[in-house]
């Protein structure tokens, strides 16, 4: 019999599978698998109201499900975060059984 704690990361192994939903990115110049998606036009709608800072008409958010054992750096609110040679602000972080959601906020033009 396996221990929670090996379930969980069973599970997360199955969520984070580049043969199921999961696909290699590169993050700050490091090649890593995981599930990066965009947003919903209801979900966009929600997301401004929640952060006025950031302008959600002219803008891009996505969301980067990750491991976090899988990044040699900490993400931190905030900070700069390349994706695919892209640029965006981290609007949230959360981390929840070893899984990192991201938030990704970048201006568009």
């Amino acid at each position: 019999m396996i221990s929670f704690k090996e379930q969980l990361e069973a599970d997360l192994d199955i969520f984070i599978n580049a043969d199921e939903f999961a696909e290699t990115h590169n993050i700050n110049g490091q090649d890593v698998i995981c599930v990066l998606e965009g947003l919903t036009t209801k979900e966009q709608i929600t997301k401004a109201n929640n952060t006025p800072a950031f302008d959600g008409v002219n803008g891009v958010t996505r969301i980067l499900h990750i491991k976090a054992t899988d990044l040699s750096e900490r993400v931190v609110h905030g900070n700069a975060i390349e994706v695919d040679g892209e640029i965006y602000r981290v609007g949230d972080v959360v981390e929840d059984v070893g899984l990192l959601t991201v938030t990704l906020e970048a201006d568009s033009l």
